[in-house]
């Protein structure tokens, strides 16, 4: 009903054939015809974006007035879940079939009072549809990266868009691309790691699967370096150079671009003093003229107002949004609760009406979004998709992505798998909690914990041990830890009886569930109780094996040496109960790899791998360099062992940025069980004259299943892309540049090539090349490209250059 009142209405007003599906150079036309018939109230209206919450009772009823009273407004978009706060009237989550109902009505509205316009909801399906009730929740993000398994990110990708379409919602608020650069950060778990290239290669593959249904529209977020907190805390203001900026925080948005990302999200930072929705640098000269992207742009929640009342560059609202629109490329204000965007706006343009280009500009971008969805199509999309929500094929997918996931990390005397009838006593807060798993931003914006029954296709590992060792009698559970460390001594002396009888204590500890601000700490250590509680069962003469649920790496202390084993199992969530059972009893063999450095000492915390060489936690002759972890990024454990050839090049010079070089090795699994291993490429540039280099920085990855005995080569081609780095300069044009220079291919995280000791006897797995000087030709005329103190001339590079020699 609601399409054939828009096809009656909107099409005949308008006499465009928008109901019908148009090529994408056709929508910039579409999209300029629907702004030229518009208002100003109109245009302002497109760029606006309410919380559904104030749209809704106490009784969690649709206000219809209140909605008519925004859709007078000519408010563009909606958001939210109005249970993301907590439960109203023991209702947790909506069904699709309510949300597709309220959404529906709020379409209805909106398009009876502005001419047939639909308006766009978006939601934070950060790990599957987290707001629908019966949808397969995947891991966290941390878990996709941990995987090495972009093929099935995508998959999770689409199956997140295909069931929050289902919802009628064909907006996603993702992916997370910011890298993880300090560990205390209470978003870590919401990103792909701290791997440039790692993250961007999930990017893509993300992406194109949130957007593979062609109703659908990924939102990359959160632009840009929002990760690089220098406290850990949530929203702390940054200072960063261009070079790092570029180098290191720009690859996974740069690869969401390419991809075909429709939306984008800001943050709720300042950047070297300039708060971001107002950073004319960044929104504007890099996002918009350097990267050349033209999608819709939208505020995190409240931030234009929040130069206001945050970053205190602005004394009042309506500053407040002057200082944005004049100053930086936002399309959308999510101003959440009320309309201080939309009078701001109209005391611009009523003070300064030369700005109204400006507003249409955004205005267009919005309903060009709109355009490409399909909404002035079908309103309400995703009808079809309900009866999909939580099939078996998706919990499929969602377990093999945790099954891979998982990563061992210590297994002292092989201690792992364990066989069925092995005496073990089953212990911890996270043993028989799936919320715990899980993490925030699950049902709703904390997460939930001790509740079970919200996660239908969810499991424990208390049960799935049980399932298990179903015909054994072996296994005995009983817990009194509480996530912050607290137990009474009545509990302990229990757990520690039970502990005493058996072969081996398996204790599930870990963190409680948090997001975004209420998730700050002071100290990454994981609560003393919980060390202390694990110590004293260890000190009984069990073999103790510690399984972490946790969304970052928490430090240890000395419970690593007092145990025999530890599993990572981050946030897999409702899979993760599951895939930990199998892999601690063999059912699995493990495969997931670290994409975080675990610190083990708090003066290192925001020691990634890839730190400067400058960045010495030691200064030894013997390790230069050498900074100890807990464990490393790329660090796991299998229950097979791998077996690896000396590395080979195809060449060892490069003359010319359209050479390539074929890296190889083979990989064999020389142990007793089937299994699956990760292959890293490491490249490393031991001395570069524009900045100072990395230890290193992964460049490929390929993640290969071996059977006993089994052998492949594994072949990995490096461009000028690998070797070159972004010259530091901002508004000028991204520009790639390679030094003349020598760089070491070292293949696994674990190889030290020694590079700057020349006497060194090489690790097999290492090898070298060199760039030479040579004249670069940047078009087919061979003309050169002439450099003045090391900078590109752009003059000379107008045909573009894929890279260039300093």
């Amino acid at each position: 009903m609601l399409k054939s009142w828009f096809a009656a209405v909107f099409c005949a007003v308008l006499s465009l054939s928008v109901c019908k599906y148009v090529a994408a150079d056709q929508w910039d036309d579409r999209a300029d015809a629907i702004i030229n018939s518009f208002s100003t109230e109109d245009l302002i209206g497109q760029m606006a974006q309410v919380d559904i919450s104030v749209l809704m009772t106490d009784d969690l009823e649709l206000d219809e007035g209140v909605v008519r009273k925004f859709a007078k407004m000519r408010v563009g978009s909606y958001l939210n879940s109005p249970l993301t706060n907590g439960p109203i009237n023991d209702t947790y989550l909506w069904t699709a079939e309510k949300w597709r109902e309220v959404v529906t009505r709020v379409q209805e509205i909106t398009m009876e009072e502005n001419g047939g316009h639909p308006m766009i909801y978006g939601v934070d399906s950060v790990h599957g549809a987290i707001f629908v009730r019966g949808a397969t929740l995947f891991g966290q993000q941390i878990n996709a990266a941990a995987s090495f398994r972009p093929d099935l990110v995508y998959e999770q990708g689409r199956i997140t868009a295909r069931d929050t379409l289902a919802a009628g919602i064909p907006w996603i608020f993702g992916p997370i691309l910011g890298i993880s650069r300090n560990p205390l950060w209470p978003r870590t778990f919401e990103t792909f790691g701290e791997d440039p290239y790692l993250d961007a290669v999930m990017a893509d593959a993300i992406v194109r699967g949130l957007q593979s249904n062609g109703s659908t529209a990924a939102c990359m977020k959160h632009w840009i370096v929002y990760t690089k907190t220098p406290s850990g805390h949530d929203k702390d203001a940054v200072t960063v150079s261009d070079y790092d900026l570029l180098n290191y925080f720009l690859p996974p948005f740069k690869a969401a671009i390419d991809a075909g990302v429709l939306s984008a999200m800001e943050n709720y930072i300042s950047v070297n003093g300039v708060p971001l929705v107002s950073n004319t640098k960044l929104m504007n000269a890099l996002l918009r003229d350097d990267m050349g992207w033209d999608g819709m742009m939208v505020t995190d929640y409240a931030e234009i107002d929040q130069l206001t009342d945050f970053h205190r560059i602005a004394r009042t609202y309506d500053e407040a949004t002057r200082i944005s629109l004049t100053r930086a490329s936002v399309d959308m204000s999510m101003i959440a609760t009320d309309d201080s965007f939309i009078n701001g706006t109209k005391a611009l343009l009523k003070q300064s009406p030369q700005y109204l280009s400006r507003v249409k500009a955004s205005a267009r971008r919005v309903v060009k979004l709109k355009l490409q969805l399909g909404l002035y199509d079908n309103p309400v999309p995703g009808k079809s998709n309900v009866e999909l929500i939580g099939n078996e094929n998706d919990t499929a997918t969602a377990l093999e992505l945790a099954r891979e996931s998982v990563v061992l990390l210590q297994n002292n005397d092989s201690t792992l798998p364990l066989s069925e009838d092995a005496s073990v006593f089953l212990t911890g807060h996270a043993a028989d909690d799936i919320g715990l798993q899980c993490g925030g931003w699950t049902i709703e914006w904390q997460g939930y914990s001790g509740m079970n029954e919200l996660y239908p296709l969810g499991s424990t590992v208390k049960e799935n041990i049980e399932n298990i060792t179903s015909n054994s009698s072996n296994v005995t559970y009983f817990n009194g830890l509480h996530y912050n460390g607290s137990y009474t001594d009545a509990d302990l002396s229990t757990a520690m009886e039970y502990a005493k009888n058996a072969e081996y204590t398996v204790a599930v500890i870990g963190e409680g569930p948090y997001a975004e601000k209420p998730g700050d700490i002071e100290d990454l250590a994981l609560p003393s109780g919980q060390i202390e509680y694990v110590k004293q069962l260890a000190s009984t003469g069990t073999k103790v094996i510690v399984v972490l649920f946790e969304g970052r790496p928490r430090l240890l202390g000395d419970l690593p040496e007092n145990v025999y084993a530890v599993i990572d199992g981050l946030l897999a969530c409702e899979m993760d109960g599951q895939a930990v059972a199998e892999i601690l009893y063999g059912e699995v063999n493990p495969s997931g790899r670290m994409p975080i450095t675990y610190p083990k000492y708090p003066a290192n915390v925001e020691m990634t791998y890839n730190h400067p060489v400058t960045s010495m936690c030691e200064d030894s002759s013997e390790v230069p360099f050498y900074c100890e972890n807990e464990w490393d990024f790329g660090a796991g454990l299998s229950y097979t062992e791998f077996t690896y050839s000396a590395v080979t090049l195809s060449k060892g010079t490069i003359q010319s940025p359209l050479d390539s070089i074929t890296v190889s090795v083979d990989v064999t699994n020389s142990g007793s069980m089937a299994g699956k291993e990760t292959v890293m490429l490491f490249l490393i540039q031991p001395f570069r004259s524009l900045n100072v280099p990395e230890m290193k920085q992964l460049k490929k990855f390929s993640k290969i299943s071996l059977g006993i005995g089994e052998t492949q080569t594994v072949q990995f081609t490096l461009v000028a892309d690998d070797w070159s780095v972004y010259y530091p300069q901002i508004g000028h044009g991204l520009k790639p540049v390679a030094e003349d220079s020598e760089f070491w291919v070292a293949i696994k995280p674990e190889t030290d090539c020694d590079v700057y000791n020349e006497t060194a006897v090489r690790d097999l797995l290492c090898s070298n090349f060199t760039l030479v000087e040579s004249q670069v030709q940047c078009s087919e005329a061979n003309v050169p490209v002439t450099l003045e103190s090391g900078i590109i001339n752009s003059e000379n590079n107008k045909n573009g250059l894929d890279g260039v020699w300093l």
